[in-house]
């Protein structure tokens, strides 16, 4: 079994990195860095449906679709987590697909389902691999960025 992120991060054979951005967004941020850029950028709200804890009506998933993925992943992460924090002026997360759940944003539940996370003025933080995301060492810094989270006003 495969223990890079690379191999979490394919959907339907395609490679899709999804990047979680609370709020509505008017436009995607641009996720191209040097000569890395996605070919397609799907854009998904995710409205809640009752009035839960979190305090964001809709969090915004971009899907970045690729061909193949970045030789630098880790690298090409941080980049995604810090334009799409800068855009958003709050935390954002890269999730596995299907993950995303408004009751379990940056828990233990989520933890082993999110592999990046970045907060306004921290530097990004990305997973080194698959089973980092198990420890208990990952559920806290995952729990540590939900005390981050900017509440909008």
């Amino acid at each position: 079994m495969a223990a890079d992120l690379a191999s979490g991060l394919r959907f339907a054979a395609q490679p899709v990195i999804s990047v979680f951005v609370p709020g509505s967004q008017s436009s995607p941020p641009d996720f191209t860095s040097g000569g890395t850029a996605p070919v397609e950028v799907q854009t998904y709200p995710l409205e809640r449906d009752d009035p839960g804890w979190f305090p964001y009506p809709v969090v915004t998933e971009y899907d970045l679709v690729f061909d193949e993925l970045p030789a630098d992943l880790h690298a090409y992460l941080g980049h995604c987590l810090r334009v799409a924090c800068a855009a958003a002026g709050t935390v954002v997360w890269l999730g596995f697909e299907g993950s995303f759940h408004f009751d379990h944003v940056l828990t233990e539940v989520s933890a082993p389902q999110t592999y990046g996370v970045c907060a306004p003025g921290v530097d990004p933080v990305v997973a080194p691999d698959l089973p980092a995301l198990r420890t208990p060492e990952w559920q806290a810094v995952i729990r540590s960025f939900l005390d981050r989270l900017q509440f909008p006003r």
